[in-house]
């Protein structure tokens, strides 16, 4: 019996030590073009763990960048909702000028733990520009994880899953665990 038991509480610590969870921490994302031409977004999804888009500006995101080519191609239009993006509809936020390595800056409302990122880029033409690079940001201004997006795959826009960082569960499960195999395992001494 004590074999079992102490096999049992190995396991049990080894499985309640490090829990995965998405990429901890994030206040904000940064995006640029990785071909230093136009940077045009028409949607940027950042899901959080329960697959919700916290890069809405429903959810209280906000996104700026330093211009726009036009009143209807602001960086609000990269946190609308609508991943169409056709520049003459007004889906798309397009710099002001070519170049400059403009920097989409988008905000949350809260630290975010975020599983995924997708980013739309345009589709009424241009569509060989958005190849595009996300930082992400902690509280700190600090860089947490970098990654390059290809958009240029003819409207197909690739999500890609933000690595897993070990986080430790809390001690207090493993310690009540382990005081309910004592008590079980006192029983059968007996």
């Amino acid at each position: 019996m004590k074999s079992i038991t102490t096999l049992a509480l190995s396991a049990l610590l080894l499985l309640s030590s490090n829990a995965n969870a998405g990429l901890i921490g994030v206040n904000y994302i940064e995006i640029t073009n990785e071909l230093n031409t136009w940077l045009q977004v028409a949607e940027v999804v950042a899901t959080d763990m329960s697959n919700n888009d916290v890069a809405l500006t429903s959810e209280g995101a906000v996104a700026t960048a330093p211009d726009s080519w036009s009143v209807i191609s602001g960086p609000e239009k990269a946190i609308d909702g609508i991943t169409l993006g056709n520049y003459s509809l007004g889906q798309i936020f397009h710099e002001g000028s070519n170049n400059t390595h403009d920097t989409l800056t988008i905000t949350f409302a809260s630290l975010q733990e975020l599983n995924s990122i997708q980013v739309f880029g345009r589709t009424d033409c241009c569509q060989n520009r958005d190849l595009f690079r996300v930082t992400f940001f902690g509280e700190q201004q600090n860089a947490l994880y970098s990654t390059v997006i290809d958009s240029r795959t003819n409207g197909v826009d690739p999500i890609v899953v933000l690595p897993n960082t070990q986080v430790p569960e809390p001690s207090t499960i493993a310690i009540f665990a382990l005081g309910l195999l004592g008590l079980a395992s006192r029983k059968y001494q007996k």
